[in-house]
């Protein structure tokens, strides 16, 4: 948190004393009177706003159906009962809400939504639904409730509990920014004042970090910007993806000619074409990169020993595409396990003068035995996590080669935000890329993985790539301290 947002923060905190000292007097539970009143207004603007959104969410309810009954719904939260004109008709409908005012406005739109059946209004917190059986629902909704409950691995358990196997979660909810924006700087500014407005709601949530958690067999989440006001513009929803799914079997059937090659095992013949392409692709990639590869490797000789030498371990080197970028003096060590990247790898080599240059070895990221543990500086890895099999073992071999205090340093292709072409396409035309690009896969999450390798310190950024395919566009770069 920057000393900008602190304060600030401070200063909110301290034009709502007076709204603490309520709390701590037990006379803030009068808001709470007032609290349904308030989000009964604001319901019908906010699904005039979120309309289309909500009828997309809402669309698959009634697949969850079992043997032609009707769809049992429990709304986790229903407040005024926003989401029930978007429901199927027919399904049965069981509320739960902490907050007993609720009564009178959900009685309202129950009214007005005679096409559902309702069962009982049950007044409890999502963490303790002991009233609703095990297994007995379809369908669980969430909408703008996890931003509030005191537990959300709690309730995810709950649940899961009372949804029969096979049903469903739906969920809407607003959640933190990109902590580069200026809504990320205002949510956590502004949070203690809307804490008490929103009736302890929290606007800094990662909340889709918990439903990544939560154990359910199938995710399908994405991140969406509401047209709403900016601190609570980031929101995640259940993401709806037949057409996707509808586009990858498509692709896949195309892709058939190039799967029997793989398992015949004459695709290992373009294992030594790849080369040539990658090598003259470079080109192209580093004049867009420049500026920001030459930003990323600018503080590499800050990692030489005390001596001045540094000791620099590159894998997945290709065709020595960074050579240029590497301090003057430093030795390279290089590593990939396409033995007939050597020949281009030998022309940067010659290019580049300034480096001196180790043995070159044939191996890959995930078993890197031939180099000692902690015996170099710095390990650099650039458009490789997308291809390795396992990144997780890349990373802890990349760990155990480095010194104490030295250096990893990436730039990676990763996936799109969800809410983007850019994600539809990724995973559209992923089963081609893979093989045109040698194995490449741009829908990970190398962050991910990065964040829990264990490195000491991790210094991370999400880019959008200058003028680069849509497919890899998304990169993240920085670098990681043992």
């Amino acid at each position: 948190m920057s000393y900008a947002q602190k304060f600030w923060t401070f200063v909110v905190n301290v034009l709502v004393l007076p709204l603490h000292l309520l709390n701590a007097v037990g006379l803030y539970d009068i808001y709470k009177r007032v609290f349904p009143f308030c989000v009964y207004r604001i319901s019908i603007n906010y699904n005039k706003k979120m309309h289309d959104k909500k009828k997309e969410l809402f669309r698959s309810v009634s697949e969850f159906s079992q043997s032609g009954k009707p769809v049992t719904i429990l709304e986790v939260g229903c407040g005024s009962g926003a989401n029930f004109e978007y429901y199927p008709p027919g399904c049965r409908v069981v509320c739960t809400d902490p907050n007993p005012h609720f009564k009178k406005y959900l009685t309202k739109s129950m009214a007005q939504n005679d096409h559902l059946t309702y069962d009982n209004f049950v007044v409890c917190s999502g963490e303790d639904m002991r009233s609703v059986e095990d297994g007995s629902v379809d369908v669980v909704v969430c909408t703008l409730v996890l931003c509030s409950v005191n537990n959300i691995p709690q309730t995810l358990r709950e649940v899961h509990r009372v949804l029969r196997h096979g049903g469903g979660l739906f969920f809407m909810e607003h959640v933190a920014a990109n902590p580069s924006t200026w809504s990320h700087f205002f949510q956590h500014v502004l949070q203690p004042a809307w804490y008490y407005f929103g009736d302890g709601c929290e606007v800094t949530r990662e909340t889709w970090k918990y439903l990544e958690d939560a154990g359910f067999s199938d995710l399908k989440l994405r991140h969406v910007d509401a047209p709403l006001v900016f601190i609570i513009k980031p929101h995640i929803c259940t993401q709806q993806q037949w057409r996707q799914q509808l586009l990858i079997l498509f692709c896949l059937v195309l892709c058939l000619p190039l799967q029997l090659l793989d398992l015949t095992g004459l695709y290992g013949l373009y294992k030594r074409l790849f080369p040539v392409l990658a090598y003259n692709i470079t080109f192209s990639y580093n004049d867009k990169m420049h500026g920001l590869k030459r930003e990323l490797f600018r503080n590499v000789a800050a990692f030489a020993k005390s001596d001045g030498t540094l000791r620099l371990l590159e894998i997945g080197c290709g065709s020595g595409a960074n050579f240029k970028f590497y301090p003057h003096g430093c030795t390279v060590v290089c590593t990939d396990p396409n033995p007939h990247f050597q020949k281009y790898l030998q022309m940067s080599m010659d290019a580049n003068k300034h480096l001196t240059y180790g043995e070159f070895l044939v191996l890959s990221g995930e078993d890197m035995r031939e180099v000692q543990d902690e015996s170099v500086d710095v390990v650099v890895c650039t458009l490789v996590l997308c291809s390795v099999s396992n990144i997780k073992q890349v990373l802890r071999e990349a760990r155990r080669v480095l010194r104490t205090g030295g250096a990893f340093y990436f730039l990676e292709h990763v996936v799109s935000d969800s809410s983007s072409w850019t994600y539809f396409f990724q995973y559209v035309f992923e089963p081609l890329w893979y093989y045109l690009g040698d194995g490449c896969v741009v829908t990970r999450t190398t962050w991910k993985d990065l964040e829990a390798a264990g490195f000491a310190e991790l210094h991370l950024r999400h880019i959008e790539a200058p003028a680069v395919s849509l497919m890899i566009r998304p990169h993240i770069m920085g670098y990681s301290i043992k």
